[in-house]
């Protein structure tokens, strides 16, 4: 595998997430609202991701982003479709464009706010007008670094009792993350619409973040809500290359160091394993014995 330092490839990555962000936002102005923005998030597929159905009375439809060949897709149940192409020398805007024209092409117009959600850029997607290069072999890389998440996140959570949300494709912080749910309600007491849906009770997300100009290293990581305020430094997180960050009170395991292991897959499900041990207890889950306790023995 391919692991891209995230400036290996920013113009390709905010390309696929700003896109990305316009496929969210069809769902958040179709779809029925759920608990935790569960009704918003995407899919990965074999070759990207995809908001599944979309109702549309009898146009009910999906909207495909495909990394390999570049390219965004819409298909109705009827069978019509239309497309356009991710490639360099193209604006967010431009393809603000192409999306519109694309919808309209296939009678699933949608009216989506145009500002970014939980980025650092905050420009609606008409105004931003900078060419950017894409670069299909860091796509299908990245791609290939979220499947592999998928499949680690989807083993770890598997056994699980009680509510959960299987691995998806958050497309505002552009992760892809699994949620385990504690049962107790824990209402936000902050300000913002986002937080207060996405943080209402007691959870655990498990995650695959590829990084931004800050923080260079696709890495994992584990967020609890209500958020940590105790250092945990010196709990024993496996493998021994994780470690945890008081700053932003969460867990990481960088892909490249879980890379590092004779088995990758099984350094992330120690990390996900200990991690959830450390905060639960930590945090004095309820029901540990039925929640983890395996279905099939």
């Amino acid at each position: 595998m391919n692991i891209l330092r995230y400036d290996q490839w920013t113009d390709t990555a905010l390309t696929l997430h700003l896109v990305s962000q316009m496929l969210g936002k069809v769902k958040l102005a179709r779809m029925v609202p759920q608990p935790e923005w569960n009704h918003i998030v995407l899919y990965l597929t074999p070759d990207g991701v995809t908001t599944g159905l979309i109702p549309n009375g009898d146009r009910t439809f999906a909207i495909d982003m495909h990394f390999r060949e570049g390219r965004v897709t819409v298909t109705d149940i009827s069978g019509r479709s239309s497309g356009f192409s991710l490639r360099s020398g193209r604006s967010v805007s431009d393809y603000y464009d192409d999306f519109h024209r694309m919808l309209a092409d296939v009678t699933c117009q949608t009216d989506i706010h145009s500002e970014p959600m939980e980025m650092a850029i905050t420009t609606p997607f008409e105004r931003q007008t900078e060419k950017r290069e894409y670069n299909h072999e860091h796509a299908t890389d990245f791609h290939r670094m979220c499947v592999f998440a998928h499949t680690v996140l989807l083993e770890f959570v598997a056994p699980f009792r009680g509510k959960k949300m299987l691995p998806s494709f958050f497309w505002g912080t552009f992760d892809t993350t699994a949620i385990v749910f504690g049962g107790q309600s824990r209402p936000f007491t902050g300000h913002g619409v986002i937080e207060k849906v996405a943080f209402d009770e007691q959870m655990m997300e498990f995650g695959f973040w590829p990084g931004d100009d800050a923080v260079q290293e696709p890495s994992f990581f584990i967020l609890p809500y209500p958020f940590l305020k105790d250092d945990l430094t010196g709990e024993p997180i496996r493998p021994d290359r994780a470690v945890f960050s008081h700053e932003k009170a969460e867990f990481f395991l960088t892909l490249r160091d879980a890379f590092s292991y004779p088995d990758p897959k099984q350094a992330v499900v120690d990390f996900c394993r200990s991690g959830f041990a450390i905060i639960s207890s930590h945090e004095k889950w309820v029901h540990l014995d039925w929640l983890t306790k395996p279905l099939f023995a």
